[in-house]
């Protein structure tokens, strides 16, 4: 008959192999698809233009718009101011007959063709000629080229309008206010099992016009050892709006306090002392894998287990081994 402590033990080793072994399952990620689709099998190339140009001047650049499907199209442009939308990237689209703001670029801007045709499987180039005034404001200029069907296509029985855009980003010379701050510098997940990791840069732009950070993060271990050095990833930032810039630490074997220094330049301006403007900042993370936790307190209960009970222990297996 089984002795109070054999049961005790047993139940209390029982429960603790189970926490061992329930939580050194792999923890299975699932990822939901995107759906992508949307623009009819048309593009556009590029996707954005960073253009410079002082006041008077005449810019040109060419776009190439591709038709993707089998049947060819006929196409418009449409031309609009824009501003940030989110701190994510988007952007608001402003008509350019009630655009006010220093920033409006659309009146400048025209377009030939304005209307054309796209053969199935063939692509157009457009001629794009910005007249920026003499009187222009120096700083930075936003607005979006936007390429739409001439006849709207129907799913479900609705009309879908299908237009996208290309984003044009003017620099004009003069006296250009550069000014940039982090808002913040962190893991998105403070303290997480295992890799990746992601770091979120958060800049602030207080000047007038676009900036876009780049730099790199450094990754030391607890004991001060470089474990990665990452290129900071690069996002614009347009004036009186704030970006997010997510950059991705790559590793999943990890374990222990890290510690993530990021330093960064922007702009096209320097200092006194002909540095660029720059940008530093630091923050910690820590990644400890749970089943590791449960483990060791496995062994802990296991190990108080045998030495709070190690009389009974040694009865037991004397009974054993004599009978």
């Amino acid at each position: 008959m089984k002795t109070p402590f054999i049961k005790r033990f047993g139940v209390l080793a029982g429960i603790s192999l189970a926490l061992v072994v329930m939580l050194c399952l792999p923890i299975l990620r699932t990822h939901a698809a995107t759906d992508t689709t949307g623009t009819g099998g048309l593009a556009i190339i590029p996707p954005r233009f960073e253009l410079f140009g002082n006041p008077g001047d005449t810019v040109v650049d060419k776009l190439r718009v591709d038709n993707q499907s089998s049947t060819s199209k006929n196409y418009s442009i449409d031309i609009e101011d824009f501003t940030a939308q989110d701190d994510e990237g988007g952007v608001s689209l402003i008509d350019p007959t009630t655009d006010t703001s220093s920033f409006q670029l659309a009146r400048w801007v025209t377009v030939e063709p304005s209307r054309f045709t796209v053969d199935a499987n063939s692509e157009k180039v457009l001629n794009i000629t910005i007249k920026i005034p003499a009187t222009a404001e120096p700083g930075g200029h936003y607005a979006s080229v936007l390429v739409r069907k001439d006849t709207a296509e129907t799913a479900g029985g609705a009309a879908v309008d299908t237009r996208i855009g290309s984003l044009i980003l003017l620099r004009v010379s003069g006296n250009v206010t550069e000014a940039a701050k982090v808002d913040y510098f962190k893991a998105q997940d403070s303290f997480a099992q295992y890799g990746p990791i992601t770091l979120d840069l958060r800049t602030i732009n207080s000047g007038n016009v676009h900036v876009a950070p780049t730099g790199t993060i450094v990754i030391t271990n607890t004991f001060g050892e470089k474990v990665a050095e990452l290129p900071l990833t690069t996002a614009n930032v347009l004036p009186g709006a704030a970006r997010i810039a997510h950059t991705v630490f790559d590793q999943k074997n990890l374990i222990g306090k890290y510690t993530a220094t990021m330093v960064a330049t922007y702009g096209q301006n320097t200092d006194a002392n002909g540095k660029p403007n720059s940008l530093t900042a630091t923050t910690t993370f820590y990644v400890f894998p749970l089943y590791l936790l449960w483990i060791v307190i496995g062994i802990i209960v296991i190990i108080l287990l045998l030495i709070t009970q190690r009389r009974k222990f040694r009865k037991f297996l004397n009974k054993i081994t004599s009978d």
